[in-house]
C-alpha cells in the first residue's frame, strides 16, 4: 500500500503541474538556505530559518515553458557552475536541466527531452563537471537505469554498466563519493508491481560503481541487525549523504522518548554509528508528508534541523546545526555495516567448518571405496604365485632390494634347475607387472637394479610410488 501511495502522489503531481499555479522548491548549493520558485508568478522566495519565506526577485523565463514544471519539493538539485554566479538545476521525473543565473535570476532550459515519470526519486549528482542520474522509480516498477546529459545535444545519454550491476537503485542510502571517486549504493529495494505484488525485494549487496571503467562491484554485503532492520522499516525515508558520511534520523521516541541517529563512514571502510541524541533534540525524520525547508539535511559536514517541533508559538523560527564530528564523538561506535552478530558469525564460522568436515569425509569415503575397488581387482587378476609374491615385496620393501635367490627360495623353488628358475622367475615378474599395470595404468611397478656385489646379477624392489599405493590397499 505504501508503493501505491507514492505513485499516486507522483502522479498527481505530474498531472496537476501543467493545471495548478504551483512551485518546485530546492536546497541551496552549499547552504542552509531553500529556495522556491511559484511558476505562474514567477516569483522566487527563500527560506532560511525552516518557516519563513522572503521575497526575493521575480524570476526571468528563457525557453522555459511553464506547464512543463513538474510541481514537487523533492528530487530538484542545483549544482555550482564553476568561476560563474551560474548554476545548473536538474528536475527528476523529468530529465528536465535548466541554467539559472542568479545575478539575474534568469531560468533558461537547456535540455531537449520530454519525458516524465521514469526516473522519479533517481539519485543525481554532478562530478567533474557532468550531470548523472542513476536508478530511480516510475511505472510501477524501480530501474538500474544510468544516464549521462550531454551538454552539446541536450539529451541524455545511456551508459552501459560491467561487472554486478545491481537491479535496482532505488530508495536506498545512495550517492556519489568524490574522495573515493565512486558513485555508492547499498540495501535497494527492487519494486516491480507485475512480479511483486504488495511485497519488496531488498538486495543488501554494497555496490560502488567505477567510472573510468564503468563497472560495478560489489565490495560487501549489509549485516548489521540494526542497520538492516532500520533499513526494511521503510523504504520511503529521506537519507542525506554530503559524499562521506550517510546520515539517517531514527524515530524511536515511541519506546526510549527520544530520536536518534544513525551514521555510516563511506570513506573509512563503511564503520556505522549512532547518535542517541543526548540533549534530547526533536529531529524531523524525513518522510514525504513533511515540506523540504523543515526536514533535517546536511549543510557540508554540519546536520541542519528545525529546533523545534512546531516553531510558533513555542520557540523563534531558525535552524539548529551539529557538525558531524560532534555528533560521530558522542556517539556509539556500532562495528562495520558488514558485520553480522556473533551469533550469525558462529553459525557461519560453523556452516564453513561442518562443510569442511563433510568435504573430508566424503573425499575419504571416495579413498576407501575406490581402495576397495582396487583391491578386488587385485584379487581377481593376480594368480596366487603373484599374491604370495606382492606380499614378499610390501614385507621386505623396508629391508631393501631382494634378490632372484631370495625370491626363489622364498617359493621353494631353489632346487630346481638353473634354467626352470629363470623360467619362473620370468614368468612370475611378467605376470605381477602386467596385473598391476592394469589397476595402476602408466605407473612403474618394479624398480629393478643391479647387484652391487655381483654386477651378474639383478635386484628387485617395488618402485617407491607403487608402494605407496598399494600398501594403503
Amino acid at each position: 500500500m505504501r508503493r501505491f501511495g507514492l505513485f499516486f502522489f507522483l502522479l498527481a503531481c505530474l498531472i496537476s503541474a501543467p493545471i495548478q499555479a504551483q512551485y518546485i522548491k530546492w536546497k541551496e548549493a552549499n547552504t542552509s538556505s531553500f529556495l522556491r520558485l511559484d511558476f505562474e508568478s514567477q516569483e522566487i522566495y527563500r527560506c532560511t530559518d525552516g518557516i519563513n519565506w522572503q521575497f526575493v526577485r521575480k524570476a526571468q523565463f528563457k525557453n522555459v515553458i511553464i506547464s512543463d514544471f513538474l510541481s514537487t519539493d523533492r528530487g530538484v538539485n542545483e549544482y555550482p557552475i564553476p568561476n560563474t554566479n551560474q548554476f545548473y538545476l536538474t528536475i527528476h521525473c523529468t530529465g528536465q536541466v535548466y541554467r539559472l543565473d542568479k545575478t539575474t535570476w534568469e531560468f533558461q532550459r537547456i535540455d531537449h527531452t520530454f519525458f516524465r515519470g521514469a526516473n522519479c526519486r533517481s539519485f543525481q549528482f554532478m562530478r567533474k563537471g557532468k550531470l548523472y542520474t542513476f536508478g530511480g522509480y516510475g511505472f510501477w516498477q524501480s530501474t538500474n537505469i544510468l544516464s549521462e546529459y550531454n551538454f552539446k545535444g541536450g539529451e541524455w545519454n545511456s551508459i552501459q554498466a560491467e561487472g554486478d550491476v545491481p537491479k535496482s537503485i532505488t530508495f536506498s542510502p545512495s550517492g556519489y563519493c568524490p574522495t573515493k571517486d565512486r558513485f555508492v549504493t547499498m540495501a535497494n529495494s527492487k519494486l516491480n508491481d507485475t512480479e511483486l505484488h504488495n511485497t519488496s525485494e531488498y538486495d543488501w549487496n554494497i555496490y560502488e560503481f567505477n567510472f573510468d571503467n564503468r563497472e560495478f562491484k560489489i565490495v560487501g554485503e549489509v549485516n548489521l541487525p540494526v542497520i538492516k532492520d532500520f533499513f526494511a522499516k521503510d523504504y520511503s525515508r529521506n537519507y542525506l549523504f554530503n559524499g562521506r558520511y550517510m546520515v539517517m534520523v531514527d524515530l524511536v521516541q515511541h519506546t526510549y522518548n527520544w530520536d536518534s541517529i544513525f551514521i555510516i563512514d563511506v570513506v573509512d571502510g563503511y564503520k556505522v554509528y549512532r547518535w542517541k541524541n543526548p540533549n534530547r533534540i526533536h529531529i524531523r525524520d524525513g518522510h514525504s508528508d513533511e515540506s523540504l525547508e523543515r526536514l533535517t539535511h546536511l549543510s557540508g559536514d554540519t546536520l541542519v534541523f528545525t529546533n523545534a517541533p512546531t516553531s510558533y508559538p513555542y520557540k523563534t523560527a531558525g535552524y539548529a546545526k551539529i557538525p558531524i564530528t560532534q555528533i560521530i564523538n558522542e556517539s556509539d561506535y556500532l562495528g562495520l555495516i558488514t558485520q553480522d552478530t556473533w551469533v550469525n558469525e558462529f553459525w557461519k564460522v560453523g556452516a564453513i567448518f561442518a562443510a569442511l568436515i563433510i568435504l573430508i569425509l566424503a573425499i575419504s569415503l571416495v579413498v576407501v571405496l575406490r581402495n576397495r575397488r582396487k583391491k578386488q581387482q587385485l584379487h581377481v587378476l593376480l594368480g596366487e604365485n603373484e599374491k604370495q609374491f606382492l606380499d614378499f615385496m610390501l614385507l621386505n620393501y623396508r629391508q631393501g632390494y631382494v634378490s632372484g635367490h631370495q625370491i626363489i627360495a622364498f617359493f621353494g623353488k631353489h632346487k630346481s634347475s638353473p634354467e626352470s628358475q629363470r623360467q619362473f622367475r620370468s614368468k612370475l615378474f611378467e605376470n605381477f607387472t602386467k596385473a598391476i599395470g592394469l589397476i595402476f595404468p602408466g605407473k612403474e611397478v618394479l624398480d629393478i637394479q643391479t647387484d652391487e656385489k655381483d654386477q651378474r646379477m639383478l635386484v628387485y624392489r617395488l618402485h617407491a610410488d607403487m608402494y605407496d599405493r598399494l600398501s594403503r590397499l
